[in-house]
């Protein structure tokens, strides 16, 4: 299968890709090892084979860099599905994937291949010209630098109003899903002009997105390696800081040609949106997987957010907009009720004033869900709605709403 991440990098400037060549192989028995060994030891540059099922592969992509490749062993597994969803989260979406079993069900083949999206799936037991008829050729040096067949999920964050706590919202939310599902987060700031998320994270942006953005036969993944920004062990910012005289000109196919490169690297994009949104990064919105709408509880930030619900669900679907009512309980402000009837909508999180604390943190240059801990308790309803996984039903699985099924 195509199901690929970002490779963990080491720098602290810059995403990496995986390490080409390298296959990394969790298979149970001996069999299974030695056909592997001898079936793809001429094509690797470095074949590592390792005793174990998907369980210890999943550890292995939790804590290690990404291969180009990796074969699982779901012999034994009482859920495949469900361990198939965990690989899933920790592993980049340029990562080819392979899975061996003991089902030879050509219907459980298909589930795999046709619908889950794995690049192939061998019934034991595995000799070695089946591995060099039906495995090797996905592992073909000529085909690593080919695009995934699919993309990671991306999460787009509006703002209704100034002050709402759009980019706050993102910059949490990418921190809270890297450290919660264990795989690989972009934040993308399309605010070009005086955007906060480098702020709130104590970074420094370079001019890259905006060459990206404006010239996409510029925008390649070695250009955003190097715009990329290391702020957590699996987060990435992708940001740029232009002056209010730049004279800026986003264009459509750069917009895409960024949203899809690193949805080619990242398990999950985090995009935070500039309001009014320009019609050139409507696109984002179609392709977002869950929308989430940040508002204030004043009327004209309601009037927005009314607006903006209903471009998003045109867009993107009504099922997929997340309605969020920051500094909820703000003096003066609607009440919650009040702010439902006026939007149409019922509102899907509350968060409460959180006092200085968040001021501070920006000050500092330090994320507020770090500093703020009732911040993280709110949030938690989100983090999960993104990041969820329904074992016992793989048709409305986080896997198979991954990849649009």
């Amino acid at each position: 299968m195509s199901i690929s991440l970002l490779a963990n990098t080491k720098t602290p400037t810059a995403s990496t890709t995986n390490i080409a060549g390298r296959i990394v192989a969790y298979v149970s028995d001996e069999v299974s090892e030695a056909a592997l060994r001898t079936g793809l030891g001429g094509i690797a540059n470095e074949l590592v084979l390792r005793r174990g099922t998907i369980l210890q592969a999943i550890r292995f992509l939790e804590k290690d860099d990404a291969p180009q490749a990796i074969i699982v062993d779901i012999t034994g597994i009482d859920d495949p599905l469900s361990a198939l969803d965990h690989l899933a989260r920790v592993c980049p979406p340029d990562v080819t994937v392979a899975v061996v079993g003991e089902d030879p069900d050509i219907a459980f083949y298909r589930l795999l291949v046709n619908e889950i999206g794995v690049a192939e799936y061998l019934p034991k037991p595995l000799t070695r010209d089946t591995v060099e008829r039906l495995l090797a050729r996905h592992f073909a040096p000529d085909r690593a630098h080919q695009p995934a067949t699919r993309g990671g999920h991306v999460v787009a964050v509006c703002g209704a109003s100034g002050g709402a706590g759009a980019t706050t919202i993102a910059v949490s939310t990418a921190i809270e899903l890297a450290d919660a599902v264990k795989g690989s987060v972009a934040l993308l700031d399309l605010n070009l002009q005086h955007g906060a998320a480098a702020l709130m994270l104590g970074a420094r942006p370079g001019p890259g997105l905006r060459i990206a953005l404006e010239d996409p036969d510029k925008a390649d993944t070695l250009l955003l390696e190097r715009t990329a920004i290391q702020v957590e062990a699996r987060m990435r910012l992708i940001a740029a800081d232009e002056s209010l005289g730049s004279g800026i000109s986003v264009t459509e196919a750069g917009a895409r040609q960024v949203l899809a490169l690193l949805r080619q690297k990242f398990n999950y994009v985090v995009v935070d949106l500039p309001m009014p949104l320009r019609p050139e990064l409507h696109q984002i919105l179609t392709l977002a997987r869950h929308v989430v709408l940040v508002m204030k509880p004043d009327v004209a930030s309601v009037r927005n957010a009314r607006e903006i619900r209903q471009l998003a669900i045109r867009m993107a679907g009504a099922d997929r907009v997340v309605t969020l009512l920051n500094h909820a309980d703000m003096r003066g402000g609607l009440p919650p009720h009040i702010a439902e009837k006026a939007l149409e909508s019922s509102l899907q999180i509350l968060i409460p004033e959180l006092g200085k604390r968040m001021t501070e943190s920006i000050n500092m240059g330090v994320p507020a869900i770090k500093q703020v801990p009732d911040l993280r308790k709110h949030l938690a309803p989100l983090i999960r709605e993104i990041a969820a996984v329904n074992a016992g039903n793989p048709s409305s699985s986080w896997f198979r709403r991954l990849l649009g099924k």
